[in-house]
């Protein structure tokens, strides 16, 4: 047997003077950021509207925690049930919360859009594509469309990432779809804001935040962006792709469909682990594209790069390093000066 106190047992000594505590102390330090988790889960859960109440939970439990923590120090054991409260309610948070679909929307996430396909999939109807027109942010007209595309009309897929702030390792990311007729459809997967919400990353990370596929025109999604935003700079940058044909009706049937289902069945965005990026990544997989998964979908401001490098972006000039290739892209640039352009899809594309 090992003994602690004997001096003749070595080993039995070095674990109860140094591995025994060093293990306490990990395990403390570890239950505090998970107690720092739990904090923010609280306060951000739906079922507590009030400030006071939020302020009443989170005292509560931070009072029973920091007791037991301060406890455990003469009684090793309350760690234990510090820990276990703590792990309970982190499970119970995961399990119970679902992603309604009933909240007071904001107008441009009020109406989710609809994909009906012909009896043979050779075409799409989108029912409530998004086509708003701005003014301001807050000053529109509310415009839905309802628009019919054959796939065997689909000629091009655009990547288009845009930056806030000059921020470049997060940006919000959408795909469009061009066509024969000179029609773009855009599919961009956003937060589902609640009436007077703005997106933040911090609530987005404790589930405040449902996930919408926007369908809509250029014009309302890209232009939204390079003209109207006046809280945050944006900058959009929209990228010609090497997909093909195949390939690109592939994955928009696909998204599509997915739209579908979250009308039916709604998720939960996050910032980190399911974003713009990451939430496309189940389509993207099953043609066995994987860099818009991972940490790459976290990142994601970093995914118009590692789309260069593996040659998904079209490229002109096969020698162009791609910060002269990114500035070329930046749509900003061509129609920020002009004002509501009838013509903005082309204009955005001023080498074609």
């Amino acid at each position: 047997m090992f003994w602690c106190s004997s001096s003749s047992c070595p080993f039995g000594v070095l674990v109860c003077r140094y591995l025994i505590p060093i293990g306490f102390w990990v395990l403390l330090v570890a239950n505090m950021f998970l107690t720092l988790w739990c904090v923010g889960a609280i306060w951000y859960l739906r079922a507590i509207s009030s400030n006071t109440g939020k302020y009443l939970a989170v005292g509560i439990y931070l009072a029973l925690t920091i007791i037991l923590m301060a406890l455990s120090i003469r009684y090793r054991w309350c760690l234990g049930i510090s820990i276990l409260l703590s792990f309970f309610f982190a499970c119970a948070w995961f399990f119970l919360q679902k992603p309604s679909g009933n909240q007071n929307w904001g107008a441009p996430f009020k109406i989710m859009p609809r994909a009906v396909f012909s009896p043979d999939e050779s075409s799409v109807t989108i029912e409530n594509l998004r086509d708003f027109h701005y003014r301001t942010e807050t000053d529109y007209d509310i415009r839905y469309r309802t628009e019919t595309y054959r796939f065997d009309d689909l000629e091009t897929v655009d990547y288009s990432v845009t930056y806030w702030n000059h921020m470049t390792l997060c940006g919000h990311i959408c795909v469009s779809f061009g066509f024969k007729d000179g029609r773009h459809l855009v599919l961009s997967p956003e937060a589902r804001l609640e009436d007077g919400k703005f997106y933040e990353i911090l609530p987005g990370l404790f589930r405040r935040f449902e996930l919408m596929f926007v369908l809509g025109t250029e014009e309302d999604i890209f232009q939204l962006r390079t003209h109207h935003r006046k809280y945050e700079f944006e900058e959009v940058y929209l990228y010609p792709t090497n997909t093909p044909k195949n390939v690109a009706v592939f994955m928009l049937k696909d998204l599509l469909k997915r739209a579908n289902g979250l009308a039916k069945k709604p998720e939960y965005y996050n910032g980190v682990t399911y974003n713009c990026l990451s939430s496309m990544a189940p389509s993207a997989e099953k043609l066995g594209i994987n860099f818009c998964s991972t940490w790459r979908g976290t990142f994601n401001g970093l995914s118009d790069k590692r789309g260069f490098e593996i040659g998904w972006l079209k490229k002109d000039d096969p020698s162009e390093e791609f910060e002269s290739y990114k500035k070329r892209h930046c749509i900003n640039q061509y129609v920020e000066h002009l004002t509501d352009p009838p013509d903005y899809s082309k204009r955005i594309r001023p080498g074609k």
